[in-house]
């Protein structure tokens, strides 16, 4: 099995995956993370506010051993 990555305009997936169909391949469509957060206003807010906080240097760091406590 091998992974193809395609990308797009939506016509232009539309033909793909016609022919992919045509010629009995297997396929499945996934979305992208960024696009399902940004898919609603609430999650945007949330992503939005994350970005925001991190190029304003409000960060901090975790060190590996401390992760999982």
């Amino acid at each position: 099995m091998a992974t193809l990555i395609i990308e797009g305009d939506n016509d232009q997936i539309a033909t793909v995956k016609a022919f992919l169909n045509s010629v009995g391949i297997n396929f499945r469509t996934e979305q992208d993370a960024t696009e399902y957060l940004l898919s609603n206003s609430s999650n945007t807010t949330e992503l939005l506010d994350s970005v925001k906080e991190a190029l304003d240097g409000n960060t901090r760091t975790i060190g590996l051993d401390d992760i999982w406590k």
